[in-house]
């Protein structure tokens, strides 16, 4: 087994309708039950874990992580009796996809930084002043626990919950609208104005990841990746602030970097697509949403979103002011 990550045969890529014949009884988890969850979890983030973040984050991201979200989603397997390897797609990938994994999560780390860098250019230029939600970490056992907490917590929890439990209950829908409506849960969740563009982005590239690997542990490495960029920025960031001339300079860095980088996600995209069993999505997609997606639970997220994400707006713009 060392040094290979092998997925067997057909079963590379099953999806809920195999699942029917996999499992007991007749409750199979659906678009509502998969939204049901998120709000769940919403929930319990807004009243328990930003409470226990603000007060340690460490300890706090922990509580959120691995008490909050990764329960649910191993509940949600319990309670509708699926099998993990199925259902979730909690298996070994083909070890060559790994290159492509690594690559694909750096190009579009550098696509995300440089639209949000753009945004908050923007924003600074009428009035906003960005909140530093999380303190860059200044020394190296700090760089160590963001790793932990950040990059390795998040990239776990997080993709058992959206590509593990919820992308999968929309799945009899088609692949497509699946995809779009869990990255769009993504986005919503982690409740930021300023990071739903980007958090949209990453939860299509990561599902992309997963369908077409056929294994959740894909989109647990290239998370993990993702978040691993972001620390080691911010690390880098604190060790060497920088005044506006050079955060001008090295804005304009990255939009160079920009160019490679969209040909570089292009390239891995192409390239995990021709190793993949999965066809091209948008061929047979019949729609981008799926059926039965607008409920009063989907309401109750959106509420959450837009009072959590006017609260950082109405910050940033000084109309409130931080106690």
């Amino acid at each position: 087994m060392e040094g290979e990550l092998i997925v067997s045969g057909d079963n590379q890529n099953l999806n809920l309708e195999t699942v029917v014949h996999e499992r007991d009884g007749p409750e199979l988890p659906s678009v509502t039950s998969g939204i049901r969850l998120l709000l769940v979890v919403m929930v319990l983030i807004v009243f328990i874990g930003s409470i226990a973040q603000a007060i340690h984050f460490e300890m706090g991201m922990m509580v959120t992580q691995w008490i909050l979200i990764l329960p649910a989603a191993l509940w949600y397997w319990k309670r509708y009796k699926v099998q993990p390897a199925v259902f979730g797609r909690v298996k070994f990938f083909d070890a060559g996809f790994l290159p492509l994994i690594f690559l694909l999560a750096l190009c579009t780390w550098i696509i995300n930084m440089v639209f949000a860098a753009g945004l908050v250019s923007f924003l600074m230029e009428i009035g906003f002043e960005p909140i530093e939600k999380i303190a860059y970490p200044t020394t190296v056992e700090q760089l160590i626990t963001y790793y932990v907490v950040i990059a390795f917590s998040a990239g776990v929890c997080e993709e058992f919950l959206f590509r593990g439990a919820i992308m999968p209950s929309f799945e009899r829908e088609g692949y497509v609208p699946a995809l779009v409506f869990s990255a769009f849960l993504f986005a919503l969740m982690h409740m930021s104005l300023l990071s739903l563009p980007g958090t949209f982005f990453l939860g299509i590239t990561i599902g992309l990841v997963v369908i077409k690997t056929g294994s959740l542990l894909a989109g647990v490495l290239y998370h993990i990746l993702n978040n691993f960029f972001a620390v080691t920025y911010m690390y880098i960031y604190s060790m060497s602030p920088m005044d506006s001339s050079a955060e001008s300079s090295f804005i304009l860095g990255l939009l160079i970097l920009a160019v490679p980088a969209v040909a570089g996600t292009v390239f891995c995209l192409l390239m995990i697509q021709r190793k993949s069993k999965v066809p091209p999505l948008l061929k047979n997609r019949e729609g981008w949403l799926p059926r039965g997606w607008f409920t009063w639970s989907i309401v109750f997220i959106i509420i959450i979103f837009i009072l959590i994400a006017s609260l950082e707006m109405l910050i940033g713009f000084g109309v409130l002011e931080v106690l």
